[in-house]
């Protein structure tokens, strides 16, 4: 008899987006490096697709809120703004390391390690605020 069962770890990794609350469990090591340069890429297409304009120069990418540039940890994302409509809470999830906000929510910088649902909806809601600014 043949043993079909698989691991969690395989599981999660087929369907990604359809276990995305396991994190709030733990088990995720955002402490290991991540490509920096594919996560600057990405967060360069959807800002772009956003309709932010970004320059891209040897130190990363500039944008009129902010700046991104990669790391050997994963993406420095920071971005300024009047009272960014963030919470510390919402930079804890799996794949942002080192958070950091301002008290008065008017500048945030989180190293992302990964480019997941979480990440894309964390640098919307920041597109969105400066849009409406």
């Amino acid at each position: 008899m043949t043993d079909d069962r698989r691991g969690l770890d395989h599981l999660m990794e087929q369907n990604e987006t359809e276990l995305g609350f396991l994190s709030a469990y733990g088990g995720v090591d955002d402490g290991a490096s991540s490509d920096g340069e594919a996560l600057l890429a990405a967060l360069k297409r959807f800002l772009t697709a956003g309709g932010v304009k970004c320059n891209e120069n040897k130190a990363g990418v500039q944008f009129p809120f902010g700046t991104a540039k990669a790391t050997e940890n994963g993406c420095l994302f920071k971005a300024s703004g009047d009272h960014l409509p963030l919470v510390l809470s919402d930079l804890h999830g799996s794949g942002f390391l080192r958070p950091e906000l301002a008290d008065d929510r008017s500048e945030v910088s989180v190293t992302l390690t990964m480019w997941t649902a979480e990440q894309r909806r964390f640098v919307e809601r920041l597109v969105e605020h400066h849009v409406a600014v």
